[in-house]
């Protein structure tokens, strides 16, 4: 297991208005492929549902779709990742299963 184990992850806003997403990604392995894919996974769900309830304060003039919001919200949470497990991460298809619509 990598040494993500355990770790909190918040996607931060520069916005104050809004609290902070939260990832876990305890018991993921992000150098194995299916751990990777899970992280994705759970990054995903947390900018979706994030962005449901707080999408106002990242694209407040509405340009619109919760697509702008998630994207953004995934790409927070990505650059949260520690570079050595980022990197273990990218290697295993992580940031391909991330950014796939």
């Amino acid at each position: 297991m990598v040494g993500l184990a355990g770790m909190m992850m918040a996607g931060l806003l520069a916005s104050g208005g809004a609290p902070d997403m939260r990832v876990t990604l305890e018991g993921l392995d992000l150098a194995r492929p299916e751990g990777a894919r899970a992280a994705a996974g759970r990054i995903r769900s947390a900018s979706r549902d994030w962005c449901a309830a707080h999408r106002g304060f990242l694209t407040p003039d509405a340009l619109g779709a919760s697509q702008v919001c998630e994207q953004e919200m995934r790409r927070r949470a990505y650059r949260k990742i520690p570079p050595v497990e980022r990197r273990l991460f990218v290697r295993a298809g992580g940031h391909r299963a991330l950014t796939q619509p």
